[in-house]
């Protein structure tokens, strides 16, 4: 089936069958939910940062978009109750009436509109602009009907349009989306207490019948895995979603006081390498950092062997995905090699820049460390803040360059392979033949050809080698008994609270 049909059948989808699903008996509705999550959010606009802090408490909580990834990981209408397409390129999406803004205005196609043109804009700074080039024109047919004409097929456009930075806002609430977003979510922003807590209350005007089954939910930030242990024990917390050591998964598993999901994620923990700057401007220099690197070690100090072994940044989850993880395999001699053939028999010295918020960066920065001296590659590791960390190495506007050499995170974005075709990303790699072949993925429709092309990049990233792809972070959540409907595995950077519940 190609990816054109699939498209044709999802668009006749019936909304219904999504947005009205019965809420089942063993459910209590209404009460109040504590959320641990490791990190603070720099702001809550998920139009001006990427970060997935940002979308963890957002994301399909308080702001929606037209269409939306599920659980099972498909596409299915939301704010658009469907769409058609005839030919890939003109895509007619028909809003639902009756949705409503936290501010009680109705979502009309102008809003779509506004907030799709404001991705499009360079001036406005969009952190994935680039997914959205290839919008050509927004055209409002009537206050439900709008059409997005692109300017060449996308073969991944729906997705782009399920993101987080797709979400739907009002004009007159610009000003204030950074501390108090709108949209149509179950919940809206009722308190951003910094450097403590973040409250969602229940939206009751919320569109979709029966839904969210609870009144409010608290989000706590605490970095530590230890402490997080210890607030889940203590009875803080009724959720840890971000932030549970590995170390204490077992454990946790044998205390009938909780429940401990572990599930799969598009969550893929790299090692990036600056390719604009010496020495990693070198294919062997990096092919030497990727041969000195034993990735079971590192899965195994850095998360107790939880997770899965990469070989490029697409992910299990992925239906492209092809198994390259032995592709270039531990060969500390091999490394050796490289490096002396590159001009540095005798290693060289590198700064690891990493933010400690997110635990599995340092474990996994120790490890490497100690592999790299196998080799003569003397790393230090420098712990910065995330906003550091954003505006430094990710290289957040107004940075030109990113000032690092090397860093560890995980990028959680589903079907991101197009990040190793801008050379403008922070990894700064810069290929034409990937980028051709990226761009050919991209207005490839039918299935089969479209997997050849996604095979041919994913072994080119081996081959290549612009980072250096770890490991699939796990989804890790323990719960308190009687929580229910939170998501096992994540085919997208989102904590879906809208069905979460306590049984009677």
């Amino acid at each position: 089936m190609t990816l054109r049909v699939v498209m044709m059948v999802l668009a006749l989808a019936v909304a219904a069958a999504v947005a009205g699903s019965p809420v089942a008996q063993a459910q209590q509705p209404g009460g109040t939910l504590v959320v641990q999550v490791a990190t603070e959010p720099p702001g809550l606009d998920l139009t001006t940062n990427p970060s997935s802090a940002i979308a963890a408490v957002i994301f399909d909580n308080v702001q929606e978009g037209l269409v939306k990834v599920d659980k099972m990981g498909k596409i299915v209408p939301w704010l658009a109750e469907r769409w058609y397409t005839t030919d890939s390129k003109n895509y007619t999406f028909f809003l639902r009436k009756g949705v409503r803004f936290h501010n009680g205005r109705e979502v009309r196609a102008a809003d779509v509109k506004f907030a799709l043109d404001r991705a499009v804009n360079p001036e406005t700074k969009h952190p994935y602009r680039v997914q959205y080039d290839v919008i050509g024109d927004v055209i409002v047919k009537d206050d439900y009907t709008i059409t997005i004409a692109l300017k060449r097929v996308d073969a991944t456009f729906l997705y782009t349009m399920a993101r987080q930075g797709s979400v739907i806002y009002p004009r007159e609430a610009m000003d204030s989306l950074k501390t108090q977003p709108l949209g149509t979510g179950p919940f809206t922003v009722a308190e951003w207490v910094r450097g403590d807590r973040i409250v969602l209350a229940r939206n009751k005007d919320y569109w979709v019948k029966g839904l969210p089954r609870l009144d409010k939910v608290t989000y706590r930030f605490i970095p530590d895995p230890n402490a997080t242990l210890a607030a889940l024990k203590t009875g803080d917390i009724d959720v840890s979603a971000f932030g549970i050591g590995p170390e204490s998964v077992d454990e946790l598993k044998k205390d009938p006081r909780f429940q401990v999901i572990v599930g799969d994620t598009t969550n893929d923990v790299t090692l990036s390498m600056n390719n604009s700057k010496k020495p990693f401007s070198d294919k062997r220099v990096r092919l030497a950092i990727t041969h000195a690197i034993n990735k079971d070690e590192v899965l195994k100090g850095a998360m107790f062997g939880h997770g899965k072994i990469l070989g490029s940044n697409v992910d299990p989850t992925n239906p492209y995905y092809v198994d390259m993880s032995k592709e270039k395999p531990y060969d500390p001699a091999k490394a050796k090699k490289l490096l002396a053939e590159a001009g540095y028999p005798n290693g060289f010295d590198v700064v690891l820049k990493v933010a400690p918020q997110y635990y599995y960066t340092v474990r996994s920065a120790e490890v490497l460390v100690s592999q790299f001296a196998k080799v003569g590659i003397r790393a230090t590791i420098q712990q910065i803040e995330w906003g550091q960390w954003l505006s430094q190495v990710f290289c957040l506007a107004p940075c030109q360059n990113p000032d690092y050499d090397m860093s560890i995170i995980g990028h959680a974005e589903a079907f991101d392979i197009g990040n190793f075709a801008n050379p403008k990303y922070y990894f700064r790699w810069d290929s034409p033949e990937f980028q051709k072949l990226f761009a050919e993925s991209q207005v490839t429709v039918d299935d089969k050809q479209r997997r050849e092309l996604y095979v041919k990049m994913q072994k080119m990233l081996a081959d290549e080698a612009p980072a250096v792809w770890l490991y699939m972070h796990p989804r890790l959540v323990v719960t308190k008994k009687g929580v229910t409907g939170i998501w096992k595995d994540l085919p997208l950077p989102v904590l879906d609270l809208s069905e979460v519940a306590w049984q009677k």
